[in-house]
């Protein structure tokens, strides 16, 4: 996966560095450093590229320029320090700007730049505001929640975030087609407004969330211009993808996969911005941690991907990606198990299909390696727990030694199903992505995934709701 992350990276990096010949320059003054260099970069995401590189003579004065046209966003000017301010590239990319070593922020100028006048105010304004906001969240964290000095703390609070959002509605306004605007509008939240609840309505409470929850997930990117290409250069439209898709929806791949196609077809509007939504998205479910979250990938490669939507892709990341999705498809959470029949230690055939059990853990293990044998063990208390309550353990042994495995099981009164694979026919390294051990699987009484590659913690927890 981390191979997929850099090739998709790579693809897009390629893509971005098309540009336009009309040119940039800009000049800079920097008082307090002399015969060095600095950088322009830019912002990618939350990661950060350098894009051009610039002397500074004796005098502190430098200049960045190009033949072609830079991409508009969010920069920066990097100090050989690694100290850095930001800057606004829009069209206007013939400008100049002054500012002190010693303080970047609070002295920066420019000439030919309204925007980044404006984009330098906005920026003092917040590190103002911060600053108090700091104050008032620390003194309120020393009285008691109840108290009257609390509650005048917290309409302080409120009374400064109504503040910096009437700044944010100042600039929108004043400035409604600026990238300030666009920026400032993209980190507004939806207002979600007061639902009116018919009397006699049971559960109240639950209702106001699920309609609250509902419209929060359908208006979450009103004031995010998916179709603007400015924003991609920013930190800012990824931050609202992971918000919205790490803490506003609920964890369901199927809700995820759902909400993620309609993020990318809202984007189609701009081929940059579909391009750059496909990628993090797809990069981002690629290598999520969160368990279902592999299905999302799958459904977004193939829908963009591998159904050959994906202009910016070569041969050999689509390759990548179709080995892996070939990888992931059998195993999905949801799916229904790919069956095993295996021989047993005395040469039986076991198939997994046949195991009568209200939960099946499929246990793919090695009695040599250091990791299973922390976990084999706990798999086993809580094999000996819950056996007695439809609880079954059908455990693949994952190499060749069955001497050893033999003794090994033996030894620690392994009871359950132990299989093997001498001839090395059933496929299942690939069938369940086995490519290290321990690995669990939880099948229902149908044989149905319901998860996959939990912890032995996960696992009792699991167990514990389920075998009640």
């Amino acid at each position: 996966m981390k191979r997929i992350l850099l090739l998709l990276v790579f693809s897009f990096s390629l893509v971005l560095s098309k540009s336009y010949a009309q040119g940039y320059k800009i000049e800079v003054q920097i008082n307090g450093i002399k015969d060095t260099t600095v950088m322009l970069g830019y912002h990618l995401g939350d990661k950060k590229y350098v894009q051009d590189t610039a002397k500074v003579d004796s005098k502190g004065f430098a200049v960045f320029k190009g033949d072609s046209t830079l991409k508009q966003g969010i920069y920066l000017i990097i100090l050989p320090s690694k100290t850095y301010f930001e800057i606004l590239v829009t069209e206007n990319q013939k400008f100049g700007l002054k500012t002190d070593a010693n303080n970047l922020l609070g002295n920066l100028s420019f000439t030919n730049s309204k925007e980044n006048v404006v984009f330098s105010d906005y920026q003092k304004f917040m590190v103002e505001q911060q600053k108090v906001m700091n104050g008032y969240m620390a003194k309120s964290k020393a009285l008691s929640p109840k108290s009257d000095s609390s509650k005048i703390m917290q309409e302080k609070i409120k009374d400064l975030d109504k503040k910096v959002n009437q700044y944010w509605d100042d600039i929108i306004s004043k400035y409604p087609n600026s990238l300030n605007a666009a920026i400032v509008k993209s980190m507004k939240n939806v207002t979600i407004p007061e639902f009116k609840i018919p009397l006699g309505t049971k559960n109240v409470d639950s209702l106001k969330w699920v309609l609250s929850y509902t419209y929060n997930k359908d208006h979450f990117f009103d004031n995010v211009s998916l179709t603007d290409p400015r924003l991609i250069r920013t930190p800012i439209l990824e931050g609202r993808l992971n918000t919205f898709f790490d803490r506003v929806l609920i964890p369901a791949p199927d809700t995820i996969t759902k909400e993620a196609i309609k993020v990318i077809e809202t984007s189609r509007g701009n081929k940059d911005m579909f391009e750059y939504i496909v990628m993090t998205l797809t990069n981002k479910f690629a290598t999520s941690e969160i368990m279902g979250m592999d299905g999302v990938f799958v459904a977004l490669a193939e829908k963009y991907y591998l159904s050959g939507q994906a202009w910016w892709a070569d041969k050999k990341l689509l390759d990548k990606l179709q080995e892996r999705v070939t990888a992931l498809k059998p195993n999905l959470i949801g799916n229904q198990c790919p069956n095993l029949s295996l021989p047993d230690m005395m040469g039986a055939i076991r198939t997994l299909n046949d195991v009568k059990a209200k939960i099946t853990v499929l246990y793919f293990w090695d009695s040599n390696c250091s990791h299973c044998k922390k976990v084999t063990p706990e798999v086993k208390k809580l094999y000996d727990k819950y056996k007695s309550k439809g609880f079954e353990v059908y455990a693949v042994y994952t190499q060749g030694n069955q001497p050893e495995v033999v003794e090994y099981i033996s030894k620690n009164g392994l009871t359950w199903i132990n299989v093997w694979d001498p001839a090395q026919k059933s496929n299942f390294r690939n069938l369940f992505d086995i490519y290290s051990t321990p690995v669990i699987y939880v099948l229902d009484s149908n044989k149905k995934i319901i998860a996959k590659r939990i912890s032995e913690e996960s696992l009792g927890k699991m167990l514990e709701q389920e075998l009640k």
